[in-house]
């Protein structure tokens, strides 16, 4: 199976993605757990290693069974390399020591003892695993954005805990810079790809150069932030905030003693005499319940999860309701477009807990009442585009009513569009079959699917301005 370059870059920049929020979390276990003895640089080039191998036998066309096992064989062999270049390089390759310095290490764990050898056997088979998996996946839009918002809340994760743990985070922003860049290289290549963006458009060599103008241009403004934001900045920033504060408190309380002297003030009275505390004998074993240190940092970082979590939904409450007037605003307006994502926020919550799960080998199911968890990529983007379709003639005053089939509707959409009844058909006849009969469809169908699916909103709008300009006048005339 030859591979497509178009491909290729997307799974090198896929590659860069999870290679960087990898990074980030070796680093840190290598500084706190095994005190910096291990190669960073030397366990991420078995990732690459990985999807090259595994891609190659998957061009065997043998069995799985046999593919996977030959692929765990070849993983067993480079983490035991790995193990006694980095750890045992002084030691003969017929020297058995560094054989058994594995189970040695396995052994351990039970004496919370954390060895170099135990990282280098987690980390390789993560790594080794990620790579066959990207190996067995084709690259799309769909699934470069969800490695980046994948990769984005673990790295978000990783400089939480960093900050916790006051680790002085050296290689930040460089990570954080070079995710971002395969990143966006990553997304916009696959937007590409599916043949509906500006980049495959007349003036695509325009628009390519704005693009990495656009990149430079961040990354410049990144390294310009970094560098001018310091910890003596925020602290000035903070120490000004609190001066501001406490002028305003000031005034407010001077306010407030105001308000006071204009009311009359009583004369003293004489309070009763206290009552004698009777002598209460201690209680014998009785001790004073004092939370250990690592509890009480286990709950501050919960407790900042839990903030953290918060705010995030209320802005995305208060984003989404911005949104929904824009929607009706917009329904209004002639020649506005706007393309909803109904659900998104959540799909993409939820494949976020599934990945991070199916990282831990846990099973868990999620139930979808829209979208089922054994629906194909395919078959998702056929049902959209329909969605669409009918939430565009929707806000035209054209709804299609719960007692009509898609057949039935589409008299109703022909009659308003004549010129357009051979995209109208295609996307019914798609959306019927991926709906109810559940045929996949090709990559030649959804391009050509998402080609009638732009005429039809070009021709749609025209149609719907000329007829909203006809009753307009008909209503001055009546």
């Amino acid at each position: 199976m030859k591979l497509d370059w178009r491909q290729g870059i997307l799974y090198a920049t896929t590659i860069g993605i999870e290679g960087c929020w990898l990074y980030a979390i070796l680093a840190l276990l290598n500084k706190q757990a095994v005190d910096g003895r291990l190669s960073i640089i030397g366990l991420l080039l078995l990732y690459p290693l990985a999807f090259g191998i595994n891609k190659l036998l998957r061009q065997l066309q043998w069995h799985e069974v046999y593919l996977r096992v030959i692929s765990w064989l070849v993983w067993a062999a480079g983490m035991l390399l790995i193990l006694k270049v980095q750890i045992f390089g002084g030691l003969a390759w017929s020297d058995p020591n560094w054989l058994l310095a594995l189970p040695q290490a396995i052994g351990q764990i039970i004496y919370l003892v954390f060895r170099p050898e135990l990282l280098i056997l987690v980390s390789t088979a993560i790594m080794w695993w990620l790579g066959r998996r990207l190996a067995y996946q084709r690259m799309s839009f769909a699934a470069s954005v969800s490695e980046f918002q994948f990769g984005l809340v673990i790295l978000l994760i990783t400089f939480f805990v960093i900050s916790q743990l006051k680790v002085n985070p050296a290689d930040s922003v460089p990570i954080t810079l070079t995710f971002f860049l395969f990143a966006l290289l990553g997304i916009s290549i696959a937007h590409a790809q599916e043949g509906t963006s500006w980049l495959s458009g007349m003036n695509q060599g325009h628009w390519a150069g704005l693009l990495l103008i656009s990149v430079s241009l961040i990354l410049i403004l990144g390294l310009l932030i970094s560098s001018l934001v310091t910890p003596d900045l925020l602290q000035l920033i903070v120490t000004a905030l609190k001066w501001v504060w406490g002028l305003i408190w000031s005034v407010i309380l001077k306010v407030m003693a105001f308000i006071a002297s204009l009311f009359p003030t009583s004369g003293p009275a004489e309070l009763p005499p206290a009552a004698p505390m009777p002598e209460l004998e201690p209680t014998p074993g009785a001790n004073i319940f004092t939370i250990p240190e690592a509890v009480e940092n286990g709950l501050r970082i919960g407790w900042t999860t839990l903030m953290i979590g918060f705010l995030v939904f209320a802005l995305w409450r208060i984003s989404s309701q911005i949104f929904g007037w824009l929607r009706r605003k917009l329904a209004g307006m002639a020649g506005a477009e706007y393309e909803p994502l109904p659900g998104a926020f959540r799909a993409d919550f939820l494949g976020l807990l599934k990945r991070f799960f199916r990282l831990l080998r846990l099973r868990l199911s999620f139930h979808f009442r829209r979208k089922p968890s054994s629906m194909i990529p395919e078959i998702v983007s056929v049902r959209q585009i329909y969605r669409q379709l009918l939430h565009w003639v929707d806000t035209r005053g054209y709804p299609r009513q719960t007692s009509q089939t898609p057949h039935e509707y589409l008299y109703t959409l022909v009659a308003l569009l004549p010129e357009a009844h051979l995209d109208l058909e295609f996307i019914t006849r798609q959306y019927v079959g991926a709906r109810y009969g559940a045929s996949s469809p090709t990559e030649d169908e959804l391009r050509t699917l998402r080609q009638s699916w732009h005429r039809i909103k070009r021709n749609r709008l025209k149609k719907h301005d000329k007829e909203r300009t006809q009753k307009g006048e008909g209503d001055l005339n009546g």
